[in-house]
């Protein structure tokens, strides 16, 4: 895979864009307890404390997303479990839930190179599109030499973004991606490298189906 600085940049503004909530509600957090040092506390340092309970396990969670969707540490995993726990963590508090069965795929999936990895990259790229919340499914068949991952977003608006399906498909150059599609061009660069096809498919206006072919 050539190296691109641009789909670097945007990667690692991607990550920073995603951090910058909840640490910047940690320093909140803290200042707020630093002021009260010196005045009655009240209630206001047990609510600085759960912000920074919230924030700091937020910021844990995406953290550990971001290690295994973008890090070569997602490619090493021999089995569905971190994945799975991982994904649970990013959309919890959140409008959209996940339906991910246990056994599902079996771990002998896992062992094919990179799947755990692109499965992950697949949800969060489902949990993109649905900008109003749903339910993501995830389902699979065959085994380690033919199969397939099926990855269903049920919810509004049941579709990629135009700019988000071509930097999926790789149809779009470096200088056309943008913050918004980055995460869609590097599942689809992912999968390419590991040799999985994926795509994704509207099946009516409030659905979309992910498959991730091997």
């Amino acid at each position: 895979m050539p190296l691109d600085i641009r789909v670097i940049e945007l990667v690692a503004s991607r990550i920073c864009h995603d951090l910058v909530s909840p640490v910047g509600a940690i320093r909140n957090g803290l200042e707020l307890i630093e002021e009260m040092e010196d005045e009655p506390a009240g209630g206001f340092l047990g609510e600085a404390v759960k912000l920074i309970e919230h924030s700091s396990g937020q910021a844990d969670r995406r953290l550990r997303v971001f290690r295994l969707a973008y890090g070569l540490a997602g490619r090493e995993q021999k089995g569905f479990g971190d994945t799975r726990s991982s994904a649970q963590g990013l959309l919890e508090g959140g409008r959209t839930t996940l339906d991910w069965p246990a056994g599902v795929p079996n771990d002998q999936i896992a062992f094919k190179r990179g799947a755990p990895k692109v499965l992950l990259n697949v949800i969060i790229l489902a949990d993109e599109a649905l900008t109003h919340g749903g339910t993501i499914t995830v389902a699979a068949e065959g085994d380690e030499q033919t199969g397939r991952f099926i990855v269903t977003a049920a919810g509004r608006p049941g579709a990629l973004k135009d700019d988000s399906a071509a930097a999926l498909a790789g149809t779009v150059s470096a200088d056309d991606l943008t913050p918004r599609s980055i995460h869609a061009y590097m599942t689809g660069r992912f999968a390419e490298d590991d040799g999985y096809r994926v795509a994704a498919t509207p099946a009516g206006p409030d659905r979309l189906v992910f498959t991730v072919q091997w």
